[in-house]
């Protein structure tokens, strides 16, 4: 039973690739095309989380990288996600990556929303958080460019790829 799970798991995850590399494919099977499409409702939530991301991203876009900072001057990945929760979402999140990591639910990369928690290891202590928005794409802070939106399918995330999370956004009206 465990083995048939991580056999639909490892499925979704090459029919996701399959998709964002090959756009114009189509399934003959409709039962393959309901692991890809969400429900209308779901999108929809999706669509809400998104925009209220992309609101918050034309706030801080470029924003430099500063190793603890907190403001538009110079943030770090966990300040720049603890900031976007409590000011969208009103939610609050603990300040490290690494205790951020904890919180919510475990998602497959194949199931990821807007608004899902991304982690990454990017050193042999350092932790790196960004959040998913859509298409592919997730919004982080670089130490190259400052706040950017990024290519999760990038080679260099994939490989530092550790986690997903999911931290209860659901029924939450983002405020914009």
């Amino acid at each position: 039973m465990a083995g048939d799970t991580r056999l639909n798991k490892m499925k979704r995850s090459f029919l996701v690739l399959l998709m964002a590399f090959w756009p114009g494919f189509v399934f003959a099977d409709s039962s393959l095309d309901s692991l890809l499409y969400k429900p209308e409702v779901e999108q929809s939530y999706s669509n809400e989380i998104q925009n209220a991301l992309l609101a918050h991203y034309s706030n801080w876009a470029g924003t430099r990288h500063k190793l603890g900072g907190t403001g538009t001057n110079g943030v770090d990945c966990s300040s720049f996600i603890q900031t976007l929760f409590q000011d969208k979402f009103q939610l609050r999140l603990p300040r490290s990556s690494r205790e951020q990591m904890t919180m919510g639910e475990r998602v497959d990369l194949s199931d990821l929303r807007s608004g899902d928690l991304l982690f990454f290891r990017t050193g042999p202590t350092r932790r790196h958080v960004g959040v998913y928005v859509g298409n592919n794409q997730f919004m982080h802070v670089s130490t190259r460019a400052g706040v950017e939106i990024a290519k999760l399918l990038s080679p260099y995330w994939q490989r530092h790829f550790i986690t997903a999370r999911r931290v209860g956004l659901a029924g939450i009206t983002p405020s914009n």
